[in-house]
């Protein structure tokens, strides 16, 4: 016996490793699911948990979200949910049982998939929190998306906290495509007003369905993703979502090769085939690489009876999924005249369900050229991606939360709800009016158009006390800190309570949600606050003073509603005496002569609103790539003998050296003579110091 157990140790040892030898992570995105665990645990903490998931529930080591639950002593899993093709996602539609009791885990699972697509009371009575982990397509008609709304619905109908953890889009973030969907085409495979191609994180789309719905709704954000990843990008394991679906690239063909419901024109080898009876194949592949679609080459391929072309993606980052399936579509017609499926008053087809609309079958039925189908929806389009900025959490950095994201659509719940533990980190939890806010309809925030209605100007703000007025011979530094908040704020706020010193902070709207923690704790501490635009987005701002100002008030309201303050600084993107404006204002109103800046400011004087602009900076505006010591001597290099100095430094999330320089840009500056005061809208001379 003694002789064996050396090989029980060993084989005692190598099932302790994982498989690859390490756990260490080696992915450049942590889920939604490895930050509930590891970061925002507060959240379901002491709670009876319900869970929606399927096989795709996995965090990024590949751990199931089941598993983690049901080991976490400090909460107890008591329902299950399973979207279509059932828990595993193995089994074939019409086959899916309705609910049962799981044989390991002794609880229920629940079908959302068919009869009951919405969790009921006796359903949702089980538990406190509803978590949903589930891996989306990007695509408006899968079901899963469908679940989640539902999902959402019976949250805010049964006083239900619902808490998403989010995903990436596998398409990525930038490809937004195709009709969008129009009320009376609403379905289980087209739940909300979206295009086929959505380009959002499902917990991006989950703060968008809150819009109408108002449940109390947190997202558990990912870690490190950003807005252009595409799924290889995050170096994450692929799972198949279905059975259709084994691998990415029927993931990219989905929407491409899968439009033709109710035509002749077929999809074939999970996604990657597209073709019909009567195509000539060879005619069909050269229509299609005649019309230069990005990152996708079709070649020609015969399959039974039937023409078509297989699909070869060689560049998923450009390859756009709706438009290649809407030319496929109108060039498949145009070599073969086929019906296509109209609605009547007393029947949507499947087609006109899958399009969101009857445009695109009666626009093919004419034989219009995909040129005019893609320019059909072009306008609705415009305007979903204008209304869809309000809910995205990802930009171009990648992203580092500092806590789940609350919805702001949440309206007080008819039952006290199971809030999480007070004081602990990681939540963010908005002010609660003493009268519920009605939720904004979609498009309340967005850009006027070109020749809007004249706006009413807002109320004036509450202004700051006023800092003491310069003594003759005082030398004054305003230390300034643009395009936070982000996780290096609380760094610099660090720096400077402990340095006694305030500052002033212009804030990008859009960097709020998630953030709102850290905005009271800038005013708690005596800083100056002030508006940076939502967007910080030149093409939108410069075009005209109208979007101007939509924008930067659309910001403002964040920054009020998690502070109680309005602000009346702002600085301008690109400071007030910028060129690049010119490049974006619109042309058949404005001028270099009469340039869009102009007529900004001059509004910007009615509103009562004060600019700040900078005559010192330590040079961290330029690019990422640079350290703390080339930020210190940017600014020593800047200050001479001036009497005020506006120093311009910035707090976005890859601005982590500037953090590193601010004690010694402090000592320094103290060294010069200089006091420091956080900006009050009184002081003319601070705002032209440029």
């Amino acid at each position: 016996m003694k002789k064996f157990i050396p090989f029980l140790i060993l084989a005692l040892i190598l099932t302790m490793i994982p498989p690859g030898g390490s756990s260490a992570n080696t992915t450049a995105v942590q889920l939604g699911s490895d930050l509930l665990f590891d970061r925002f645990h507060q959240l379901i903490e002491g709670k009876n948990v319900g869970l929606i998931t399927n096989q795709t529930g996995i965090n990024s080591q590949g751990a199931s979200t089941i598993d983690l639950l049901r080991r976490d002593r400090s909460v107890k899993l008591t329902a299950l949910f399973a979207p279509e093709y059932g828990l595993d996602g193995k089994e074939q539609v019409g086959t899916q049982a309705k609910s049962y009791t799981h044989p390991v885990y002794g609880i229920p699972v629940y079908s959302l998939y068919g009869s009951t697509r919405q969790p009921t009371p006796e359903m949702m009575g089980h538990f406190d929190t509803l978590l949903v982990d589930l891996q989306d397509t990007g695509s408006r008609t899968y079901t899963y998306i469908s679940t989640l709304h539902y999902a959402m619905a019976a949250a805010k109908e049964q006083g239900k906290q619902i808490v998403v953890l989010d995903r990436p889009n596998p398409l990525g973030g930038t490809i937004v495509e195709g009709p969008v969907l129009e009320k009376p085409y609403q379905s289980f495979i087209g739940i909300d007003e979206l295009p086929l191609a959505h380009g959002m994180t499902i917990g991006e789309l989950a703060l968008f369905f809150n819009r109408s719905i108002g449940a109390d709704l947190y997202v558990v954000p990912m870690e490190g993703y950003t807005r252009s990843m595409t799924y290889p990008d995050t170096g994450l394991k692929w799972v198949p979502s279905s059975p259709h679906l084994p691998d990415l690239t029927s993931v990219y063909g989905y929407m491409a090769t899968g439009l033709g419901e109710g035509t002749p024109v077929k999809q074939a080898d999970n996604f990657a085939w597209i073709g019909a009876e009567g195509i000539d194949s060879v005619q069909f592949a050269d229509l299609l690489n005649g019309s230069l679609l990005p990152g996708v080459l079709f070649l020609p391929e015969k399959k039974e009876n039937a023409g078509g072309v297989r699909l070869h993606i060689h560049d998923s980052r450009v390859f756009n999924p709706v438009r290649t399936g809407l030319y496929a579509l109108a060039y498949a017609r145009q070599l073969q005249p086929f019906a296509v499926p109209q609605s009547t008053e007393k029947e949507i087809t499947m087609f006109d369900q899958v399009m969101g609309t009857s445009k695109i079958a009666q626009l093919l039925a004419q034989g219009k050229s995909p040129q005019e189908i893609v320019a059909s929806y072009a306008e609705a389009l415009g305007k979903f991606v204008e209304l869809r900025k309000s809910f995205l959490i990802y930009g171009e950095t990648p992203f580092v939360p500092s806590g789940a994201i609350h919805s702001p659509y949440a309206a007080p719940l008819p039952a006290k709800p199971p809030a999480p533990p007070a004081g602990k980190p990681g939540t963010v939890t908005p002010p609660t009016p003493s009268t519920p806010e009605p939720v904004k309809p979609p498009g309340t925030n967005t850009p006027a158009p070109s020749t809007p209605e004249p706006a009413k100007p807002p109320a004036p703000a509450q202004k700051p006390p006023a800092v003491p007025a310069p003594k003759p011979g005082d030398k004054i530094a305003y230390l300034t800190f643009d395009d936070g908040p982000s996780p290096v704020t609380p760094q610099i706020l660090d720096t400077l309570k402990k340095n006694q010193v305030k500052a002033t902070f212009f804030i990008v709207g859009r960097n709020v949600p998630g953030h709102e923690a850290i905005l009271k704790r800038i005013v708690a501490e005596g800083h100056a606050i002030g508006g940076h635009t939502y967007s910080h987005d030149y093409k939108i701002v410069y075009k005209s003073m109208e979007a101007f100002f939509a924008d930067l008030e659309k910001g403002n309201q964040l920054i009020e509603k998690a502070t109680g303050v309005k602000p009346v600084l702002f600085r301008y993107p690109g400071g007030s005496t910028n060129t690049v404006s010119l490049k974006y204002q619109d042309t058949k109103r404005y001028s270099k002569q009469a340039p869009v800046m102009n007529a900004i400011k001059a509004e910007a004087n009615k509103r009562g609103y004060t600019f700040i602009d900078w005559n010192v900076t330590n040079g961290d505006a330029r690019s990422n790539k640079y350290t703390a010591q080339q930020a210190l001597a940017n600014v020593k290099a800047q200050v001479k003998a001036q009497k005020e100095i506006v120093v311009l430094m910035h707090d976005a999330s890859t601005k982590t050296p500037t953090a590193q320089a601010l004690p010694e840009v402090i000592a320094f500056l103290k060294a010069k003579g200089y006091r420091f005061e956080a900006i009050h809208p009184d002081q003319p001379t601070v705002s032209h110091v440029k």
